[in-house]
């Protein structure tokens, strides 16, 4: 997972009947909104903020009724020429809801500085929100996982079950870097406290902002069988 900026999207740029039919396509077709509309993968944690996949027009415009939207996290990306995104930004500025954009990949790891802005923009968003990716599997899973910890308070432990097969998460494809993370700070956790058993025990923060090693762990890791081709070649994860 990287992260590449984000904050509040710009307005967007009307489209013509030509441009509509072409971001309708791209959404539909192209990025495979035509299986998401079966189903959502959608639910709801305290806040409440919500996950999901890629939502539609249509769906922004439901949920706005439905839930009271009020912002709307993509963790796609600001991706201004893609129609999928053109669509989304439409809606939410006809909808009234807040579109904040951050990239965030589901292979590769954050920075320390990346975790602390995320930390930041989840503490600051206004709910109800929902926050997106493509499946609503990965990304959408570490931002729950990272929600759960810094606005709710739950320990790492209970929070990284946001990453689990019931969302669509295979922790043994390259997708399992994101379990291998956070399973690293619990293992450093809990050394820490048998060395030093008198100290309290080492919060995330401070571990991701003093001991964390992207590069290695990145290179530690390794993804097994199946799932690894299941998830890049045939759903073609972000």
């Amino acid at each position: 997972m990287s992260i590449e900026g984000w904050g509040v999207a710009p307005p967007s740029t009307p489209l013509n009947a030509w441009q509509t039919l072409k971001a309708k396509l791209d959404l539909w077709l192209v990025d495979h909104g035509f299986l998401r509309v079966l189903y959502a993968n959608r639910f709801q944690l305290p806040g409440p903020l919500y996950r999901s996949n890629q939502p539609s027009e249509q769906q922004i415009r439901r949920y706005k009724h439905m839930l009271g939207l009020k912002t709307i996290v993509n963790l796609r990306g600001y991706n201004p020429t893609q129609g999928r995104y053109q669509l989304e930004a439409k809606a939410c500025e006809e909808a009234g809801i807040t579109l904040i954009n951050t990239r965030v990949h589901s292979r590769g790891l954050p920075s320390a500085e990346q975790i602390n802005e995320l930390k930041t923009l989840i503490e600051d968003i206004e709910t109800p929100a929902l926050a997106h990716c493509k499946s609503g599997a990965d990304r959408a899973g570490i931002f729950a996982v990272l929600y759960c910890h810094f606005r709710l308070g739950q320990p790492i432990e209970q929070a990284k079950e946001q990453l689990h097969w019931t969302y669509g998460h295979f922790r043994s494809a390259k997708t399992g870097i994101l379990d291998h993370f956070f399973e690293s700070y619990l293992s450093f956790k809990a050394d820490h406290h048998a060395a030093h058993p008198d100290q309290e025990p080492i919060d995330f923060l401070t571990w991701v902002n003093t001991e964390y090693d992207r590069e290695a762990m990145e290179r530690s890791f390794t993804p097994r069988g199946f799932a690894s081709f299941w998830v890049d070649w045939v759903l073609r994860r972000e």
